[in-house]
């Protein structure tokens, strides 16, 4: 691992270089969850229905799965720092903007921006920190990375309810400013990786084309959809029902509500040894089964506790999938790593925003109808995964 003579060395070292990508992914991957706990005050703000809020959401999140696409794909060719960078600098200027929305429209348009925006950093900081790692702490180092995807989740949500109650909305997006220039500094100064020959930009996207052919990664890919899509799902779903059954409205209680989500984080944090044992391959459709029990526990919960346990289990289970996820479309995509994870990021960035639109048309079912619909589509993707073709390392297309 190379680093220049002008770069701080403390920043070269792993543990370091992995605290500033943990770092960038909570800023970046947390402002989808932003507006999660605080979907009914934007309707009621802007006097729009709740279908239509929830499109603060859905927005930021197909916005973000068409900017992984973007962003993870031109990696391959340009250093991935400096798009990481980018990505987060811009979205500090979006944030200006969308805490000065005087309505709905330009509120929306900022989330959709920020969302593009974000996309620069979750699949190219994993690009980047499997090629600047050393090999005896890549495999720690990309799971603490892959982990802190959910982790961003609860802290986003944490975050925008306890500033949202301080101070008031406009400060969830403006204090994030310091933080995002902050941490898009520190990564210009990581250790730069050289990066191969580089070819025309349409033959760098082509690459992407190419893999689509490979069966085991669309085997992945299948399962990547729907990590988000249930997660935010699962979360939005929550925040409602607890009001309505508990009567639970006040942040500091809503937050609380959320941490027995940390354990389950904590454990995917540790879910390498697992992967090396057993594979990923029957690791990730384990853990996606385990989330779906957490989700039926959920939908059949006489009680507040039980309701909590379930949220636990699944998030677990969700913790777990990620880094496996993450370890079969690395392996299945070979040296062409930024486009196969760019082509994950967009799916769980879609999954994503498809949750929000999602959950609202399902909520006059309620709340177990939603949970066993997420619940059944985990149990989808663990049999592709089980049943699917097996990923091996494969040449990049060239």
């Amino acid at each position: 691992m190379r680093t220049s003579l002008n770069r701080p060395p403390e920043l070269a070292r792993p543990p370091v270089l992995v605290a500033v990508l943990v770092a960038a992914v909570i800023l970046a991957v947390g402002q989808l969850y932003l507006t999660v706990p605080l979907l009914s005050g934007v309707a009621e703000r802007y006097d729009v229905p709740l279908s239509t809020a929830a499109w603060v959401g859905g927005g930021f999140g197909f916005a973000f799965a068409l900017g992984t696409l973007v962003f993870g794909t031109i990696s391959d060719r340009y250093d991935r720092r400096h798009v990481m960078a980018f990505g987060l600098a811009a979205g500090a200027v979006v944030c200006l903007i969308a805490g000065t929305s005087t309505a709905f429209a330009p509120l929306l348009a900022a989330r959709t921006a920020q969302g593009f925006l974000a996309a620069a950093i979750p699949s190219v900081s994993l690009a980047y920190a499997a090629e600047a790692l050393p090999p005896a702490r890549r495999a720690v180092g990309v799971t603490a990375v892959s982990g802190s995807f959910l982790l961003a989740g609860l802290i986003g949500q944490a975050y925008a309810l306890g500033v949202d109650k301080a101070i008031n909305w406009r400060w969830v997006f403006w204090l994030l400013v310091p933080m995002l220039l902050a941490v898009a500094l520190a990564i210009t100064r990581l250790p730069q990786i050289p990066r191969p020959t580089p070819t025309a930009l349409t033959a760098t996207f082509t690459r992407l084309g190419n893999l689509l052919r490979r069966p085991p990664l669309l085997v992945a890919y299948a399962g990547a959809i729907t990590l988000l899509l249930t997660f935010v799902g699962m979360y939005t779903a929550l925040t409602t029902t607890v009001g309505e059954r508990y009567g639970i409205h006040n942040a500091t209680d809503l937050l609380l509500l959320r941490l027995p989500g940390l354990p389950g984080i904590a454990l995917g944090l540790f879910a390498g040894p697992l992967i090396t044992r057993f594979t990923a391959h029957r690791v990730a459709p384990a853990a996606f089964l385990v989330a779906a029990s957490g989700l039926a526990l959920e939908a059949t919960a006489p009680t507040l506790p039980v309701l909590l346990v379930g949220s636990a289990i699944f998030v677990a289970g969700l913790a777990v999938t990620i880094p496996a996820l993450v370890s079969l479309v690395s392996q299945a995509s070979g040296e062409a790593r930024g486009a196969g994870l760019a082509g994950y990021g967009f799916l769980v960035g879609l999954g994503g925003g498809i949750s929000p639109v999602l959950v609202t048309a399902l909520a006059p079912a309620g709340f177990a109808t939603i949970c066993l619909t997420l619940a059944a589509l985990l149990t989808l993707a663990a049999a592709t995964l089980a049943l699917g073709a097996r990923p091996t390392p494969v040449p990049a297309a060239p």
